[in-house]
Formats: structure tokens, sequence, C-alpha cells
């Protein structure tokens, strides 16, 4: 098949190994393209994941939010609950912090609690619970 010679002037022999030949080459190219587009696929799923892991790892340096469920005590008020529960890493101040377990828990704006009355708080600890 070195020279390039008219369909039309082929002997059927000639036909036959022809047709072969561009099978070959189409079997070999759709292999080619599966063998790409396999790494490729690799390559992205690896992308994914270190990435994803990455973020995990920074996650967990900053620390995890949690919520914990305490009784609150007679006499016990907002400002002192915050007081034991605030990591200033993550709020910056105890204002906010106590701002945000007003919304959690639904409170009215004078912020008086009821001896026996359960809150919701967050924290944050490195440890990650699943």
């Amino acid at each position: 098949m070195g020279k390039h010679r008219n369909l039309q002037e082929m002997s059927d022999r000639e036909l036959r190994q022809y047709g072969r030949v561009i099978r070959l080459r189409r079997e070999r190219r759709r292999k080619a393209a599966a063998a790409v587009l396999t790494v490729f696929a690799t390559v992205c799923i690896i992308m994914i994941c270190a990435i994803s892991y990455s973020t995990i790892r920074s996650k967990a340096s900053n620390g995890f939010k949690y919520y914990t469920q305490v009784t609150v005590e007679s006499g016990e008020s907002l400002w002192e609950l915050a007081e034991a529960y605030i990591d200033y890493e993550f709020y910056k101040d105890k204002d906010s912090y106590i701002a945000e377990i007003r919304r959690i828990n639904h409170l009215d704006g004078d912020g008086s609690l009821v001896a026996g009355q359960r809150l919701i708080l967050p924290y944050y600890s490195a440890d990650f619970v699943y």
C-alpha cells in the first residue's frame, strides 16, 4: 500500500487489505482516545481528592465547629456562658458569640435566662467527630 491509488483501480484482494488497514487504524485511534480519556479522568479524580483532602486538613487545623447542650443554672447569664465556651480565634468578641447563641436558641432581645432552661452553644475543637 505504498503508493496511493484510486479505489476503483484496486483488485478485490487489495481492497480487502486496504479495508483491514483502515479498520486497524480506526481501532488504534479508538484505543488511544480511550487511554487518553482514562488518564484524564484519573488525573481529575486525583486532583479532586487532593483538593478535598487539603480542605479537610485546613479546616482541621482551624478546628471543627460543634454544638453542645447546657442546662442553665440559677443566676447564670449569657455573658457567663459565653465566657466559658467562647473561642476568640473564631469570634471577634463576646457580643458576636452571644448574638449567635441568641439566634440558635431563638432568644428574645433581653437575653434573660431561667434556671433549668436548656441552650445550645457552639464551640470549636481540633478533633474531628463523625
